[in-house]
């Protein structure tokens, strides 16, 4: 979000606001209004998560531990050097996940009434296929569409109630509290895949991928409040931000294939930036406070909207490794993946601005940082029949987001445990896989991080201060293939 403003779900600049109307000079007032900057990001499930969706009916089964093993097309993501050592493939004909996710707002204003709109639909889907080149022996060509990421969040709080709000004037205040944030985040990744079969029980591969990222993000905060003597002092913050971007990257994989036990390793390039354009806007005002009491309002406004901004996403360098392990009718499967630090950048870029009423000069950069992060997950695959196998993971998908930093994009504090069952049936030369899946964090969303210092700020009352957000998301897996 810009300039560490931004938060949870909407990357870090999303926040802007309106925070503690009592304050006492212009500075301290806009030290309020960019507080609540962090605030947007928490929302998204996925913006420092690498390993929440996967892909393919059985992979998905086996909670994508599949690195060491080759099952079908989704390889060609998972581990390409292994697509050369499937005579076969399963082609996916369908491979469909349908998923809840709830992110809950807790920890609002007392009488707030919540509304959190989700999305109930498929997770993020592949497609993949086999391109045919003839006189290339040992050569396994492919293509792909991943849809690596997909978002869509609304969540909103409002309260009405009475309290004493503005310490500078006696008795309680009627006020009126609002918090909004709405998100749109996708990203497609296309791909050519290339495999080589090495010998008998090995293969290299790489994948091209060409992606495409789009993110949208609104965070608004409004409190008001009407003294006894019919004074009415508002605050207002609203912060936004929107960006697509192209971007190249690599998945290079090496795989075994042995009687008893199958290995894999994989390494994700860095991003390569092809382009992009974004833009980004802040409103803060504070209208109505007598902060020296001398019976004048002295009135703050910060308002600046930008468009056609240069843009830029990085993803980081990665490191995988997988095992297989076959033991009689069960199949034990493990895996691991690093992901390298991200270092502090720009996402979009915007030139500072200078506040309207106070002449100071700001900022509306949406930023990003990740830290590294090192996932695994084990699968257990059995076969009860000819006919039927089960099937049953667990996988960690640990949050990217560095802990006592404030971020723009990339904000979610909770850490991801994916558990799922299932199983597969095979009718004549086809297979039918069924399955259930429960994800959850591990933690709870910290408060927002402030943007600026709030020197000054203590004791003032902030509405919006304490909240945080849960995560759970329910996954019913349904795939076809032959």
């Amino acid at each position: 979000m810009f300039k560490e403003p931004a938060g949870p779900g909407l990357t870090e600049g999303l926040g802007i606001a309106y925070k503690r109307w009592a304050m006492r000079a212009p500075r301290v007032v806009l030290t309020a209004v960019f507080s609540l900057f962090g605030l947007a990001l928490f929302a998204r499930p996925q913006d420092c998560h690498y390993w929440t969706n996967q892909y393919g009916s059985r992979a998905t089964l086996l909670g994508g531990a599949v690195i060491g093993s080759v099952l079908d097309l989704s390889g060609t993501y998972y581990n390409p050097g292994g697509m050369s050592l499937v005579e076969k493939p399963h082609t996916l004909m369908a491979a469909n996940v349908f998923q809840y996710p709830r992110v809950v707002l807790a920890r609002t204003v007392p009488g707030s009434i919540p509304f959190n709109r989700f999305n109930a639909g498929p997770a993020p889907i592949l497609l993949a296929g086999t391109l045919r080149i003839r006189g290339l022996r040992n050569h396994w060509f492919g293509y792909s569409y991943l849809a690596r990421q997909s978002v869509k969040l609304g969540i909103s709080s409002s309260a009405a109630g009475t309290r004493d709000v503005l310490p500078d004037l006696p008795g309680a205040e009627d006020y009126v509290t609002q918090f909004r944030l709405d998100e749109k985040l996708s990203e497609s990744w296309y791909g050519l895949t290339w495999s080589y079969k090495l010998s008998k029980h090995m293969g290299i591969g790489v994948t091209q991928y060409i992606v495409y990222r789009s993110q949208r993000a609104l965070m608004q905060e409004l409190v008001e409040a009407l003294s006894q003597q019919s004074r009415l002092a508002v605050a207002v913050g609203e912060r936004q931000y929107s960006y697509y971007h192209f971007r190249a990257l690599w998945k290079i994989g090496l795989a075994c294939d042995f009687e008893t036990i199958t290995m894999g390793l994989t390494l994700t390039s860095p991003s390569l930036a092809i382009g992009g354009s974004g833009s980004t806007g802040v409103n803060s005002t504070l209208a109505g406070l007598d902060m020296n009491g001398d019976g004048t309002s002295e009135d703050f406004l910060a308002s600046d909207y930008r468009r056609q901004l240069p843009v830029t996403y990085e993803s980081p360098f990665s490191l995988a490794a997988g095992m297989t392990f076959k033991i009689q009718k069960v199949r034990l499967y493990l895996s691991t993946e690093w992901f390298a630090r991200v270092l502090p950048y720009t996402v979009v870029d915007a030139a500072p601005f200078v506040a309207q009423s106070s002449g100071e000069i700001l900022s509306t950069d949406v930023t990003q940082e990740l830290a590294s992060v090192l996932n695994w997950g084990a699968g257990l695959e059995w076969f009860y029949s000819s006919r039927f196998k089960g099937y049953a993971s667990f996988t960690t998908d640990y949050s990217a987001k560095k802990p006592g930093t404030s971020m723009n994009i990339s904000l979610t504090d909770w850490d991801i445990h994916h558990i799922v069952t299932g199983g597969e049936f095979f009718i004549k030369k086809s297979s039918v896989t069924v399955g259930v899946g429960l994800s959850f964090g591990g933690r709870e969303v910290g408060d927002r991080p402030d943007i600026l210092t709030r020197r000054g700020l203590a004791g003032l009352w902030d509405p919006f201060g304490s909240l945080k957000f849960r995560y759970r998301c329910y996954k019913l897996i349904v795939g076809f293939a032959i």
